[in-house]
């Protein structure tokens, strides 16, 4: 054993060494899920946790590492709402040739005293140049995690956040305390009940998938019933897709007599590789193909593929009745970029087209949230804020509800590496997101 550790406990709790960067390659050759990193100097990052407050330890193990240069640097992150990013709370650092074993496993230990109103994450750094490679890497923690900080700051938003209703006008509320359904889609997160709709199921059929209580799922669901709801599914009519990957989708308005353009991002694209790496990049209209969603003659005549830089739509692409995206707005970078694409996404439609996007709604904060990097989480006066400038152009935003879902399932958090069954709910850094929809039609229509 190498580096400070505390009395251990005994008991030791398996975390994912990438949870952070899931399909990114490490600076350890060897190690990790991916050809190339935008990291280039991380060996591993867990994801940010609770355990409760008191002594916490992490133990990190290499097997069969071969180094004749380079110096790990680890580091504990603490994540709190004292503080708007991620503070070093201990760093320590470990020359590699030194504790190099090509036969045997190398452990490391880094102990902290934790709080129990933060999260932490372990990270491993490469602070110079190093040939290190190792086959296999595992950390764990002496603690298990603990989810009931997530859940606190949720019934808090609950019963905070999320419960006001602020109108625009008495005639014309901009936000409304009524349940979210499918029978009545409005702009609205994903919650159980919906799951147990009847046009739940009708549109289950109609996308050709078992249930999965999966927000991602519902997403999909979601944007087809909604578009339905708005009439939008009348043919001859024309459709657009962003971000589409391998979603039912395409098919399933195809279905409709209304001829579909699916996008993603071009292949050849660097932000593109984590994508196809992870199967979610579309590059063929065989990933869309569904013979029991719509007839593969029919698919053939009504579905096209083109590449789309959500960032810069082609300004060619106009005059749809229609466009889409689910949940990748939400990677653009930043929160402005994915506010200004929905805004930009309304150039591609004919007055009076339907646009249905949905993208990840912080719970815990309508003050700090993830604003940059991969990943990044909406908060209620961002999407409010964005409803009210849309109205004030003269577009049509479908009434907002906050309606969290009052199911033993509105109220779980799934956790990395997120294997649960209901996936409704899920902790991102120190948050906890879900799905939610935004409906608009264009001006005039």
């Amino acid at each position: 054993m190498f580096g400070f550790s505390r009395k251990s406990t005994g008991v030791r709790f398996p975390l994912d060494p990438f949870a952070m960067w899931p399909n990114h390659a490490s600076r350890i050759s060897g190690l990790g899920h991916g050809t190339q990193s935008s990291h280039d100097n991380v060996v591993f990052h867990t994801a940010y946790l609770s355990f409760g407050s008191g002594w916490l330890t992490f133990d990190i193990e290499l097997d069969a590492l071969v180094a004749t240069s380079g110096t790990l640097s680890l580091t504990i992150l603490e994540l709190s709402d004292r503080r708007s990013s991620a503070a070093v709370v201990k760093r320590q650092s470990v020359s590699l040739p030194k504790v190099a074993t090509a036969t045997g496993t190398v452990s490391v230990s880094i102990a902290i005293r934790a709080r129990d109103d933060a999260s932490y994450a372990v990270c491993g750094r490469i602070r110079d140049e190093t040939d290190a490679r190792a086959s296999a890497i595992r950390v764990f923690s002496d603690r298990e995690k603990d989810d009931s900080l997530l859940e606190r700051k949720v019934e808090q938003a609950r019963t905070t956040i999320f419960a006001a209703v602020s109108p625009m006008t008495d005639a014309d509320p901009l936000v409304v305390a009524t349940p979210a359904t499918l029978a009545t889609p409005r702009s609205q997160m994903c919650t159980a009940a919906q799951f147990d709709e009847p046009d739940y199921a009708r549109w289950l059929t109609r996308i050709n998938r078992p249930m999965h209580r999966h927000r991602k799922q519902w997403e999909h669901v979601f944007i087809c019933r909604t578009f339905e709801a708005m009439n939008a599914l009348k043919g001859p009519a024309r459709a657009l897709g962003f971000g589409c990957g391998m979603e039912p989708i395409p098919a399933a308005i195809a279905a409709y007599d209304i001829f579909v353009t699916a996008s993603d991002l071009p292949v050849g694209d660097a932000r593109a590789e984590n994508w196809r790496y992870s199967a979610q990049l579309l590059v063929s209209l065989d990933d869309l193909r569904d013979p029991g969603i719509c007839p593969n003659d029919l698919f053939d005549q009504r579905v096209e593929l083109q590449p789309i830089d959500m960032t810069a739509i082609p300004a060619e692409r106009r005059d749809y009745d229609m466009c889409w995206s689910s949940c990748a707005l939400e990677h653009l970078g930043s929160i402005d970029a994915g506010l200004t694409f929905i805004e930009r996404s309304l150039d591609t439609l004919k007055p009076g087209g339907v646009a249905v996007h949905t993208t990840e709604l912080n719970l815990t904060s309508d003050t700090t949230t993830v604003d940059s990097g991969g990943t990044v989480l909406f908060r209620r006066p961002d999407i409010e804020g964005l409803a009210r400038r849309l109205r004030a152009l003269g577009h049509y935003v479908a009434p907002i509800t906050f309606d969290m879902g009052e199911q033993p399932e509105d109220r779980h958090i799934d956790t990395p590496p997120y294997t649960a069954d209901s996936h409704l709910k899920l902790a991102l850094d120190r948050y906890v997101s879900t799905s939610f929809g935004l409906v608009i039609r264009k001006a005039g229509g």
